[in-house]
């Protein structure tokens, strides 16, 4: 599960949001993911560019993470029904 953080210092501004392994972090187009386990940013999409330093086991994790949330997808719009 990950935690939603919206700051509202304006000098840092954008979402962050936070799980075990990673941050993503948003700010004005610029979509940064930074891995917690002393990595530092693995990858960056700004300007349409992207650039990164994805390992397999960060690929894993986010088909993993895509997989749950494709999941709770159905099961919502099942509720929805």
């Amino acid at each position: 599960m990950l935690r939603q953080h919206t700051f509202k210092n304006k000098s840092r501004g954008g979402r962050c949001f936070e799980g075990e392994r990673y941050r993503l972090w948003q700010k004005e187009g610029i979509l940064r993911i930074t891995a917690k386990d002393n990595r530092g940013e693995i990858l960056r999409l700004e300007n349409g560019g992207i650039g990164g330093y994805l390992l397999a086991v960060d690929v894993e994790a986010f088909q993993r993470f895509e997989q749950s949330l494709e999941t709770e997808l159905e099961q919502a719009k099942t509720q929805k029904s």
